[in-house]
């Protein structure tokens, strides 16, 4: 059996891919790649440890950038995101299963550079859920929009990935991924 496996949850914005790759990665016991941003925290973000998100500055942002810290950096609105090649290869290097979640053209790229031990799960649902659940996040209406102009765009990409699985509804899909990431172990 090859690995250590990086399993890439990737989709469209809206799609619930952090809330499924948590369960996921907590259950089989995947390490969590966490991204850098220099995005402020959301309201529902403050004052809580954030497996998704390490908040830094610009500053602190570009100075990893410039010492090659980052495996992969993207530009959404006016906020940087980037992943440690650090954070990556830490558990790759214990040969240990890890995660990260991330847009497609992060995906495409980690699959560039990991070839075969990257398995990207693209997750969708419909556009109407995705506003639904974006509305209940209580995001601006300029970041729901931007969200939702990009959808077909991160649609199309599903082609390319190993697993497609739409979110209807949460155990279903939970299962349906869980199978899809046990048939790699």
């Amino acid at each position: 059996m090859a690995g250590p496996f990086l399993f890439i949850f990737t989709g469209t914005g809206g799609s619930g891919r952090k809330t499924i790759a948590h369960r996921i990665g907590e259950e089989l016991g995947l390490v969590p790649v966490p991204s850098y941003t220099t995005r402020p925290p959301r309201a529902n973000e403050h004052g809580k440890v954030d497996q998704d998100y390490k908040f830094i500055s610009r500053e602190s942002f570009a100075a990893r950038m410039a010492s090659n810290e980052f495996v992969e950096t993207t530009l959404i609105g006016r906020e940087q995101y980037g992943i440690r090649r650090e954070d990556l290869e830490r558990p790759m290097l214990v040969k240990r299963n890890a995660y990260v979640i991330v847009n497609t053209e992060g995906a495409d790229m980690l699959k560039r550079l990991y070839g075969s031990s990257a398995v990207r799960i693209f997750l969708y649902t419909d556009k109407t859920t995705v506003r639904e659940r974006l509305e209940s996040k209580g995001l601006s209406f300029e970041t729901i929009d931007r969200y939702l102009n990009n959808y077909t765009e991160e649609v199309i990409y599903r082609k390319q990935c190993e697993h497609v699985i739409e979110n209807t509804e949460l155990i279903p899909t939970l299962a349906r991924i869980r199978e899809a990431i046990q048939s790699h172990l």
